[in-house]
């Protein structure tokens, strides 16, 4: 799914998303990615839901982001309690939603100058 033309060159953009990955600045990353407007991990931690742990989240110590989307791949899913108990813990509260809804609504955060970083798993995951 093509979602649009970046034209701020400042930011991160997420311009495509689909079975070939996450394409941002024209760059299509095949494995999870955490992506914020003014910086790029990639390949971001976990193989799928199944491997995600509180460590993934390690960077933000101390200065967690005012939005966090979790974007879950192909589907929706729920991780495992313990994690959103620990990220509850670090004063994250992740907005779960699959990886294409989470791309979407990325790019609208972003376009609103909003404190967002988006934990993004690959559409396989």
């Amino acid at each position: 799914m093509k979602l649009h033309l970046q034209r701020d060159e400042l930011h991160n953009i997420i311009h495509a998303y689909g079975p070939q990955g996450i394409v941002i600045r024209g760059v299509t990353h095949g494995s999870a990615v955490l992506v914020a407007p003014d910086w790029l991990e990639s390949p971001w931690g976990p193989a799928g839901m199944d491997d995600l742990c509180p460590e993934h989240f390690a960077r933000f110590h101390g200065c967690a982001p005012q939005i966090l989307l979790l974007g879950t791949g192909s589907r929706q899913r729920f991780p495992d309690r313990s994690l959103l108990r620990a990220l509850r813990e670090r004063n994250m509260h992740p907005e779960i939603m699959d990886t294409s809804a989470a791309c979407r609504t990325y790019n609208i955060l972003v376009g609103e100058d909003r404190d967002v970083v988006a934990a993004l798993l690959p559409p396989g995951a």
